[in-house]
C-alpha cells in the first residue's frame, strides 16, 4: 500500500479521536455547570439517573482536577526495542533508453532501397537504407586506372634514377603523384561505403522519416535508433537526500502498470539543476526482453543505509495538543510523556517510526485518556518486561 496513503489515514483517524475527546470534555463540563433541581424530577427530565451523574462527575474530576488530586488511571503498556531498519528514499521518475542515436546521411544521393521499417529491431551493422551510386562507381574505376598509371611512372623513375638519368626530385614527384592517386581511390571507396546506412548498435528503429525515392543531402536525418537494454529509470533527488545514496546501491522501481523492476544506481549528478536544486540520478535495470518502454512513469525506492527504528501498529499513535503525531510513553516514575515520532516507512505489519529512544515503554491502551505528566497505574502486556529508560 502507498506509504503516503497510510500516513494520511493514520493522521485522519488520530485527528477525529483528538477532536472527539475535546467535545466529550466540553459536554461533561457543561453538564456539571448546570444547576441541579429537586433530584428525581430533574433527573427524569434529563433522562439520567444518579449513577450517570456520578460517572460524569468522576470523569470531569479526572480531567479537570489538579495533577496531585486526579484519580490514578490504569493503562496498558508494552516495551518496544528499536531495530535496524533499511532506509529508503522515494523518488518519482520515468524510464529512459540507455542510448538514442539520430542517424544522418554522410553522402548525397537518392534513396533506392529501404531495408528496415519503423518499429523493427536491428542488430549492429544491419543496413537500414541505401542511396544511389550515381557516378561514384565510374570515379572508382577511374581512380584505379590512375593508380596503375602512377605506379608505372614511379617504377620507371626509380630505375632511371638508379642509372643516373633521373634526379631524386623527379623520383619524389612520381611518388607523390602515386600517393595522391591512391588517396583519391580511398575517398571514392569511403563514399560508396557511406551510401549504405547501417545501425550502429542493437536496438529498435523509433523514427524513420525517409521514403523511397527521396533525395538526401549530407546531414539529413535517416532514422532514430534506441537501445533499451539495459533500461534506465531516471529521477531527481533533493539536495538534502543526495548524500545518503551511493553509486552501486540497490534500487527498486514500481512502474505505472504495477510491474516491479530491480536495479542499481549507476550515476548521480555531481551538480544540481539550477532551477530545482535537485540532482539527476540514474538506475540501471535489465531489460533483455525489451518489455519496458521508454518514458514510462515510475516510483523509485533507493536504499539509503540502515537506521534504528520502531515498528508500531497505527492504533498506538496519537496527537498532542499541537497536532503533532507521536506516542505516549511511561517513565520510571510512572509519569506520562508524549514523544513525537516521524513515520519513515510502512509494511503489512504496521508502520516504522523514528524519534524514540532505543527502549521505549509505550501506552498501548488508554493513551487517549491521559495527559502529559500524569501519574498512571501500569499494566504491562503479556511478555513485556520492565526495561524503561
Amino acid at each position: 500500500m502507498n506509504r503516503s496513503f497510510i500516513i494520511a489515514i493514520v493522521i485522519a483517524v488520530l485527528a477525529v479521536g483528538w477532536l472527539a475527546t475535546g467535545v466529550f470534555r466540553d459536554e461533561i463540563a457543561q453538564a456539571i455547570e448546570q444547576p441541579s433541581g429537586d433530584g428525581a424530577a430533574e433527573a427524569q427530565a434529563a433522562g439520567e439517573g444518579d449513577a450517570g451523574d456520578d460517572r460524569a462527575e468522576r470523569a470531569t474530576a479526572a480531567l479537570t482536577a489538579p495533577a496531585e488530586d486526579r484519580e490514578i488511571m490504569r493503562v496498558q503498556t508494552e516495551v518496544f526495542e528499536a531495530r535496524p531498519h533499511a532506509m529508503e528514499i522515494g523518488v518519482r521518475g520515468r524510464t529512459e533508453s540507455v542510448r538514442t542515436v539520430d542517424l544522418r546521411a554522410e553522402a548525397e544521393g537518392k534513396v533506392v532501397k529501404l531495408y528496415k521499417a519503423k518499429g523493427e529491431t536491428v542488430k549492429a551493422g544491419d543496413p537500414i537504407a541505401r542511396l544511389s551510386t550515381e557516378d561514384r562507381e565510374a570515379r572508382r574505376l577511374e581512380a584505379l586506372a590512375l593508380i596503375e598509371q602512377r605506379e608505372i611512372e614511379y617504377n620507371a623513375a626509380v630505375k632511371l634514377a638508379a642509372k643516373g638519368y633521373k634526379s631524386e626530385t623527379s623520383v619524389a614527384t612520381a611518388r607523390a603523384l602515386l600517393d595522391a592517386a591512391r588517396a583519391a581511390q580511398k575517398r571514392v571507396a569511403v563514399e560508396i561505403e557511406q551510401l549504405t546506412i547501417r545501425a550502429p548498435f542493437d536496438g529498435v528503429i523509433a523514427v524513420r522519416p525517409i521514403q523511397l525515392g527521396a533525395f538526401l543531402r549530407i546531414g539529413d536525418p535517416v532514422a532514430t535508433i534506441v537501445d533499451r537494454d539495459p533500461i534506465l529509470i531516471v529521477g531527481n533527488i533533493s539536495e538534502r537526500e543526495v548524500g545518503l545514496v551511493e553509486v552501486g546501491a540497490p534500487a527498486t522501481a514500481r512502474l505505472v502498470d504495477g510491474a516491479t523492476v530491480q536495479g542499481t544506481v549507476r550515476f548521480i549528478s555531481p551538480t544540481a539543476d539550477a532551477s530545482t536544486r535537485t540532482f539527476r540520478i540514474e538506475v540501471e535495470a535489465d531489460n533483455a526482453e525489451r518489455r519496458i518502454r521508454d518514458g514510462v512513469t515510475a516510483e523509485i525506492q533507493l536504499a539509503a543505509g540502515e537506521a534504528p527504528a520502531h515498528r508500531l501498529t497505527p492504533a498506538i499513535l496519537t496527537l498532542n495538543d499541537q497536532g503533532d503525531v507521536g506516542v505516549r510513553t511511561v517513565d520510571r516514575e510512572r509519569r506520562v510523556r508524549f514523544r513525537p515520532v516521524e513515520i519513515i516507512a510502512d509494511d503489512a505489519d504496521g508502520v516504522w517510526v523514528a524519534g524514540l529512544p532505543q527502549t521505549a515503554e509505550i501506552i498501548t491502551v488508554g493513551q487517549e485518556y491521559v495527559r502529559e505528566g500524569q501519574t498512571v497505574e501500569v499494566a504491562r502486556a503479556a511478555g513485556s518486561q520492565d526495561q524503561r529508560p
